[in-house]
C-alpha cells in the first residue's frame, strides 16, 4: 500500500449503502450495488482517477456478521490498550486461512485496515440506533486507524440525531452523506475531513481537491464542445437519393424524408452515448432506452415546446441576428448605408424564420431531367428545430453531469425549454448564439465553434474557462 496515497476501507453493517458510497466517491458505475443484503462477499478496490492519475483508493468490504464474537476473541488477547492493535493483527492472521472458514467477512474488512487504510464507517440514518453496533465500532476503534462515520439516509433522516450522538463517541468526524444526491461540494467535504484526521495524507488530499477543480473544468468544456460539434453535425447533415427514371416522386420523397429523419435521430443518440461515456455513466439507462417511455421523438412537433423556443421568441431572435449581420455590413462601408443593411437584414431574417416555422422540412432536387435527378434532404434551416436539438442535447449534458454514479434508477430527461435557459445569457449573447445556429447548417469555423462552446457552457451553468 502506497503510504502517500490515501486508501479508505468502507465498512459497516450489511446493506447500509457502502457500495453506493464507493461508487459516488470514485465516480464509477462498475461498483455492484444491490438491495439484497450480503452482495459484497470479498473486499474489492476501486480508484478515483483524474487526468491520468490515481488520486485515492476505496475498498468496498463485506458487512460485519459476528462482531460480538470477534470482539470477545480480541478481548481475550488484549489486556490493555497497548495490545489492542496487535490483537486485531493476530485475529486476521489466524482466521485468514482457517478451515473451515470462520469470520470470513470480518477478516475481509479488517485486512485493508491493518494494512494502513483509513476507515469510513457507514450507517443508515432511517433506522434507530442500537447498542448492537457498539461491538463493531469498538473493533474499528481498536485498529488505531483514522476513522470517520457517514450517516446514509437511505430511507430518511428520522434517527440521524441519535446516530450523531452515538457515533461522535467513536469517530473523529461524523457526516450525513447521501450517495444518491451528494454533489461535488459534499464529496469534497468528506475528503477535506480526512485531511484533518490524518496529517500524512493532507498534502495528497489537498492536491486531489485542486485536481478535482481542474478536472471539473475540463469535463465541462469537453461536454459543451461535444454538444456544439454534434449540434453542427445534425444541422448540417444531408441525405441524397438518386431518382430512377420511372420513380414515383411522392413515394421517393416520403422514403427520403423517413431516411433523413432516422439519420438525425441516430446522430442525436450517438451524441447522448458519447456524453454518457465522457462522464463515466456507461451503464446509465435513460428514457430514450425504453420504448414505452414518454420521451418525445425528435420530430414530434407537438412536443417541441418542451425543449425549444416559442415562435415569438424565434422571430425576435432571428430578426435581431439578421439586424446584427446587417450592422456588420454597414460598418464595412463606413456607415454610408445609414443602417439600411441592419434594417433589411432584420426584416429578411425575421420573415425567413416565419417561413421556416411554417415549413420546417424541405426536400430539393439536384441535377437535370436528361442526366437524371437526385433528391436531397437537408440541411435543416428551421431555427425552431435547431433550438429543439440544442435544448435536448443541453438537457442530456446537464443530466449526466449532475447525476451521481451510485444512482442506478432510470434517468428521466427533464424537459426544460430553451426560453428559460436563454435567460442565463445577456441580450447580445442570445443574438450571438442565434447567429451561430443560423450559420451551423453550412458548418462553423474553429473560432465560431469555440464561441458556441462558451455559450453552451453558460446555458448549462458550467465554468466558461477551459482547463489547461
Amino acid at each position: 500500500m502506497n503510504p502517500s496515497r490515501p486508501v479508505f476501507a468502507v465498512v459497516g453493517h450489511p446493506n447500509r449503502g457502502k457500495s453506493s458510497i464507493v461508487s459516488t466517491l470514485t465516480r464509477q458505475d462498475a461498483v455492484k450495488i444491490s438491495a439484497i443484503s450480503g452482495t459484497t462477499t470479498r473486499s474489492q478496490s476501486f480508484h478515483l482517477n483524474l487526468m491520468g492519475e490515481t488520486r485515492y483508493e476505496l475498498v468496498d468490504t463485506p458487512g460485519f456478521q459476528r462482531p460480538r464474537q470477534v470482539l470477545s476473541w480480541l478481548g481475550d488477547r488484549a489486556c490493555n490498550a497497548a495490545e489492542r492493535i496487535e490483537s486485531v493483527r493476530q485475529f486476521v492472521a489466524e482466521f485468514e486461512s482457517a478451515e473451515p472458514p470462520r469470520f470470513h467477512d470480518e477478516v475481509e474488512l479488517l485486512k485493508p485496515i491493518i494494512g494502513g487504510a483509513g476507515i469510513i464507517y457507514v450507517v443508515d440514518g432511517s433506522l434507530p440506533y442500537s447498542p448492537e453496533y457498539e461491538a463493531e465500532m469498538t473493533i474499528l476503534q481498536w485498529t488505531g486507524q483514522p476513522r470517520m462515520a457517514l450517516i446514509n439516509p437511505i430511507g430518511g433522516e428520522a434517527y440521524v440525531s441519535q446516530w450523531q450522538s452515538a457515533l461522535s463517541q467513536y469517530f473523529g468526524v461524523v457526516r450525513v452523506f447521501d450517495p444518491m444526491t451528494a454533489d461535488e461540494r459534499k464529496q469534497r467535504a468528506v475528503l477535506s475531513a480526512f485531511a484533518e484526521l490524518h496529517e500524512p495524507w493532507r498534502d495528497s488530499i489537498e492536491h486531489t481537491l485542486a485536481r478535482m477543480d481542474q478536472y471539473r473544468e475540463q469535463l465541462a468544456w469537453q461536454g459543451a464542445h461535444l454538444v456544439a460539434e454534434r449540434l453542427v453535425a445534425i444541422l448540417s447533415s444531408t441525405h441524397e437519393r438518386r431518382m430512377p427514371a420511372k420513380a414515383v416522386e411522392p413515394l421517393m420523397q416520403e422514403q427520403l424524408k423517413r431516411e433523413y429523419q432516422q439519420r438525425l435521430r441516430e446522430l442525436e443518440t450517438r451524441a447522448q452515448r458519447e456524453l454518457q461515456a465522457l462522464f463515466a455513466h456507461t451503464r446509465l439507462q435513460t428514457d430514450v432506452d425504453v420504448l414505452e417511455a414518454d420521451y418525445p421523438d425528435l420530430f414530434d412537433q407537438d412536443a417541441w415546446y418542451l425543449f425549444g423556443l416559442d415562435r415569438q421568441k424565434i422571430i425576435v431572435l432571428s430578426a435581431s441576428a439578421g439586424a446584427a449581420a446587417g450592422a456588420v455590413l454597414d460598418a464595412g462601408v463606413g456607415g454610408a448605408s445609414f443602417m439600411t443593411g441592419a434594417i433589411a437584414g432584420g426584416v429578411t431574417s425575421g420573415l425567413a424564420s416565419i417561413a421556416a416555422t411554417l415549413k420546417p422540412e424541405k426536400l430539393r432536387f439536384r441535377g437535370v431531367p436528361l442526366a437524371g435527378k437526385s433528391l436531397v434532404a437537408g440541411p435543416v434551416k428551421d431555427l425552431r428545430f435547431a433550438f429543439v436539438v440544442l435544448g435536448r442535447l443541453v438537457g442530456f449534458l446537464e443530466l449526466v453531469s449532475q447525476r451521481t454514479h451510485a444512482d442506478r434508477s432510470r434517468a428521466k430527461l427533464e424537459q426544460q425549454d430553451m426560453n428559460k435557459r436563454l435567460e442565463l445569457l445577456g441580450r447580445m449573447e442570445q443574438v450571438r448564439l442565434t447567429r451561430l445556429i443560423q450559420k451551423a447548417h453550412k458548418g462553423l469555423n474553429d473560432k465560431e465553434l469555440e464561441q458556441l462552446v462558451e455559450l453552451i457552457q453558460t446555458i448549462v451553468g458550467f465554468p466558461t474557462k477551459p482547463a489547461s
